[in-house]
């Protein structure tokens, strides 16, 4: 959901089985063709694999493996479609473990003790300028370059971070297009999860986000602590 983009290339996935929900975001390339269709086939790729509770963490790898495979079968099959790519986040959430991966500038949060922590880190030009010292985080917020990636999925040599952390009763889960993270602060992000149940979250998010520009499509999943 946005106001700006015709074509709403954000794709999300929510499954819940006994004892593990597989949650995902992804978010294709603007600017580049078939950045949609990348998106679609990082959720087909998610909603179709068999999760061995054993082995977890190599899944969620070879979930983007085939995702890769796929995207870059596509491009050859179609060169117009050469250049297309997507960011994914994805969790597996096992018992009281959360699994992760991502690749790209899609985010996922923890609200632990009402306080937010990014758990994700973005895949950008930006936050490696912020990495090494060469500007600040409040520079970052308007520097031109602030919106490119440097690693998605379907750029052939990315290297996804990945995870496992507890969740705990009460905490929430946050994952999230970066049509979120544009306009809303970590802040805003955390009063608005303190102050609403879940689904209320979502839609105060999405449609505070629309509100101030809305310059992106917007994609929430908010899952809580059982």
């Amino acid at each position: 959901m946005g106001y700006v983009r015709k074509h709403n290339q954000d794709r999300y996935f929510v499954k819940e089985l006994p004892e593990t929900i597989i949650l995902a975001v992804a978010d294709g390339i603007a600017g580049c063709p078939g950045g949609e269709l990348a998106a679609q086939i990082v959720i087909d790729e998610t909603q179709k694999y068999r999760f061995s509770k054993k082995r977890i963490k190599n899944d969620l790898s070879m979930i983007l493996v085939k995702a890769e495979e796929r995207i870059h079968h596509t491009v050859n099959k179609n060169p117009d479609l050469e250049g297309m790519g997507t960011t994914a986040i994805i969790v597996v959430l096992y018992k009281n473990k959360v699994f992760w991966i991502n690749v790209g500038d899609s985010r996922l949060y923890l609200l632990h003790n009402t306080k937010i922590q990014q758990i994700s880190t973005d895949h950008t030009f930006i936050q490696d300028l912020i990495d090494d010292g060469s500007i600040t985080p409040d520079q970052a917020k308007t520097h031109p370059l602030r919106n490119m990636l440097d690693q998605c999925v379907g750029m052939g040599d990315s290297q996804p971070d990945c995870g496992v952390f507890n969740m705990q009763f009460n905490d929430q889960l946050l994952l999230c297009s970066d049509g979120l993270t544009k306009h809303l602060s970590d802040l805003q992000i955390e009063s608005i999860l303190n102050t609403n149940p879940a689904q209320a979250a979502v839609q105060q998010l999405i449609q505070t986000a629309l509100k101030m520009g809305g310059t992106d499509n917007v994609t929430v999943i908010v899952k809580e602590g059982n």
